[in-house]
């Protein structure tokens, strides 16, 4: 079995986003960890908002490549915001990166880790106006009261400052009989309030 070491930096979006690709890649069996030193695959889930957020981003992806030296981990993983902004730039530039996934293909996060467990540098990005399957199992990680309901993707406002409509589309909003779904999941799993 193979462990998996998975960081969410950024908005509550992002950690939305996390925590349904650790529910489809516990579904395909892969084990999660709290120690990077143990897991075979991490994965960064990144975030781009800002200067310092793109620092910080690419910061922990090259202190989390350390452990494909010291560790047992195998491949290296970026997805969100920075993979979907910058994936060519991170694969040119990055050679520890064996897969990039955005912010509209997390759905298929299994796929780009069996790609980069094969040795193929995996590239997933989909459209910025698809919407990726949203997925009623999710592995929290938060607070164990409080739960986090997305509601929708992008934005339309175009501020100069933010690249958010650049690396997650325009908006575009989910079914209401699909945000019932979720809230009454998160409910069910024990969540007394719902953000």
């Amino acid at each position: 079995m193979m462990h998996i070491y998975f960081v969410s930096l950024g908005c509550d979006k992002n950690l939305v986003d996390s925590e349904k690709m650790l529910a489809l890649l516990t579904k395909e069996g892969y084990e999660l960890t709290d120690e990077p030193e143990q897991a075979e695959i991490i994965v960064v889930n990144t975030c781009a908002f800002i200067h310092d957020a793109k620092q910080e981003s690419i910061e922990t992806l090259l202190e989390l490549a350390e452990y494909k030296k010291t560790g047992k981990c195998k491949v290296l993983i970026a997805s969100g915001c920075l993979a979907e902004r910058y994936q060519d730039t991170i694969l040119e530039e990055m050679p520890e990166i064996a897969g990039v996934i955005g912010t509209t293909a997390y759905d298929d996060i299994a796929v780009v880790v069996k790609k980069a467990l094969g040795g193929e540098h995996a590239a997933l990005t989909k459209e910025l106006d698809y919407l990726p399957v949203h997925l009623t199992d999710r592995v929290t990680s938060g607070m164990s009261h409080v739960g986090y309901l997305k509601i929708s993707e992008g934005c339309n406002k175009n501020c100069t400052y933010c690249i958010i409509p650049y690396a997650r589309g325009q908006i575009r909003s989910r079914t209401p009989e699909s945000v019932l779904k979720q809230a009454q999941s998160l409910v069910d799993h024990g969540f007394v309030e719902i953000v």
